[in-house]
């Protein structure tokens, strides 16, 4: 005894403080080992300051010789403006590249251009898309066909329905009874001698469920089997909210692809036209490796648009169940005509037919039924035993019956708990109602909002934004092509801009989809043009087709 309260005395006097010493001196170990020192990045040198180590300027500093050479006077030839830009390029990725020089004629000028322009890199090409099944394009109805056949998320839905019917079906089964041998007064009297057997039989004892309690159990199982169909509605929606989603990204990433090919098309053939224009003597080198430069962004441009439709292809097979499925090519185009809708109308659709408005709804009715039950369960059952005997304990031996009724009485347990626990959750499931009716209007003006401001923003596409720009960039390939045209540059900036708008008309297409698409899952339709009229869009200019038609303009012209 002394001995342990010694040692309890030992530990509050020392236990605390040196477990909180060896967490410190663990934590300081710790945080003294090495790591990701391999990232630790040299100090730089730059050339002529005899080894010094030199930090980068802060952003905004002012960029002079002194930034660059430490507290040494910088030179005459040091402070001059080129010499300072030429320096500050050598410090960004590709600083490094060699200065190139063309020379002026003979063979020699066209062994450098060659080694100078190499040809561009080849693009890796599209995988070909293989046709459905039945020898065309798959639709958006037949993708929602596939997914509802296939999803696992739908299937388990239906399952969890099967399970919640045989709950309720359980809920309100009657208990069984009990049957078995009973002997009693063993060993009472004498009978030849011997101890009396005393009385032996069998009994029968059944439970009487009394005020409706398995009704009221039964009752409120089949709500929740309700609540599970109305969640089998709700998996369904979400699953043809995801394949409408993937699908049309789909369609973007296509049409993606498409655009960005046109584009790396043009920039390498006005690349081509200006090397040919170098090696004629007619354009300075700096011109040729800058449209070079834009044309190997343009074919990085084109590979990843190729990655993002291969991905929105494996993003939709995998919603689809299906996740092995090859490249299939899909009916349709990015921008079709979208659906026009009405706030009210909608909010007034969603809030009286949406399942989580069904379902709270359900909720409601199956807490006040739970509230019930605990409200009549200290009310008690009846146990009735009968026993059938044969007596053994004194002549004449005859038979005999024991009848037994009892009920619990509820002194000790009345289920007070239970029944404050069932109208909190009552209480909650009212409160419950209202909250899925805010929430389900929050999301709806969120979707409606970006609905709204995507349509503002493909009809200043549609009317004045994409037609300007064609119109422009025609006028620049006619103009270039006249004597005394525009520059190599100004196109290529046309057609920049013209690539640029594009690809933001196309985004905002593929918001304004996502959009529609948030507000159809919230509706829980399953048509997105069913009910309602739809609004054009402005189709996606082809590129080729505008390039092709500047050329022809300037051609008309030259003729008249």
């Amino acid at each position: 005894m002394r001995w342990a309260v010694l040692a309890l005395l030992l530990m509050g006097l020392t236990g605390c403080h040196v477990y909180t010493r060896d967490v410190d001196g663990l934590l300081v170990e710790r945080a003294a080992q090495r790591v990701d020192g391999g990232f630790e990045p040299a100090p730089r040198m730059l050339p002529n300051t005899g080894g010094a180590r030199i930090d980068k300027p802060a952003i905004g500093a002012p960029v002079t010789p002194a930034a660059f050479q430490g507290d040494k006077t910088p030179s005459k030839d040091q402070g001059q403006l080129w010499q300072r830009l030429t320096q500050y390029t050598k410090d960004i990725p590709g600083g490094e590249a060699s200065e190139f020089n063309i020379p002026a004629k003979g063979s020699e000028r066209e062994a450098a251009i060659k080694k100078q322009f190499p040809p561009l890199t080849k693009v890796p090409p599209l995988p070909t898309a293989q046709l459905g099944p039945d020898g065309r394009p798959v639709t958006l109805s037949d993708l929602q066909r596939i997914a509802l056949e296939n999803n696992p998320l739908v299937r388990q839905a239906y399952l969890d329905v099967e399970a919640a019917r045989g709950i309720a079906r359980q809920a309100g089964a009657y208990p069984n009874p009990t049957i078995g041998y009973e002997a009693s007064t063993v060993g009472q009297g004498d009978t030849n001698g011997q101890r009396s057997p005393g009385q032996q039989g069998g009994f029968f004892e059944q439970t009487i469920v009394t005020m409706g309690k398995l009704k009221l159990a039964r009752e409120a199982a089949l709500r929740d089997l309700a609540i599970s169909e109305q969640r089998v509605l709700q998996v369904e929606s979400d699953v043809r909210s995801q394949v409408r989603s993937n699908y049309f990204a789909v369609l973007s990433a296509q049409k993606n692809f498409d655009i960005q090919k046109s584009m790396s098309q043009l920039a390498e053939e006005l690349y081509y036209v200006l090397l040919q224009q170098l090696i004629a003597g007619e354009v300075a080198a700096y011109e040729p490796m800058q449209i070079r430069v834009l044309a190997n962004q343009a074919r990085n441009a084109l590979m990843q648009a190729s990655v993002r439709y291969q991905t929105a292809w494996r993003q939709l097979s995998a919603g689809l169940g299906m996740p092995t499925l090859p490249l299939t090519a899909v009916a349709g185009q990015i921008d079709v005509a979208v659906p026009v809708l009405e706030y009210d109308k909608v909010l007034e659709h969603v809030l009286s037919r949406h399942t989580d408005v069904v379902s709270a709804t359900f909720g409601v009715e199956r807490a006040r039924l739970l509230a019930r039950l605990a409200e009549v369960q200290p009310y008690p059952d009846v146990t009735l035993h009968l026993a059938f005997q044969k007596d053994y304990t004194t002549p004449p031996f005859s038979s005999v019956a024991n009848v037994n009724v009892g009920v619990p009485f509820p002194l000790w347990n009345q289920n007070r708990g239970g029944i404050q626990a069932a109208h909190a959750l009552l209480r909650r499931a009212l409160a419950d109602n209202q909250r899925v009716r805010n929430d389900l209007t929050s999301r709806l003006a969120e979707a409606f909002e970006r609905y709204h401001n995507n349509r503002r923003i493909l009809d200043m596409y549609k009317k004045e934004i994409l037609p300007n720009q064609v119109q422009a960039y025609r006028a620049a390939v006619a103009r270039h092509a006249a004597v005394g045209g525009v520059s190599y540059n100004d196109l290529v900036t046309s057609q920049q801009t013209l690539a640029g708008l594009i690809s933001t008309y196309l985004g905002a297409l593929s918001d304004q989809w996502t959009a529609v698409i948030d507000i159809a899952n919230l509706m829980q339709t399953r048509d997105l043009f069913q009910t309602y009229t739809v609004d054009d869009v402005m189709p996606i200019p082809d590129v080729q087709e505008i390039h092709r038609r500047g050329w022809l303009h300037r051609r008309r012209s030259q003729l008249d």
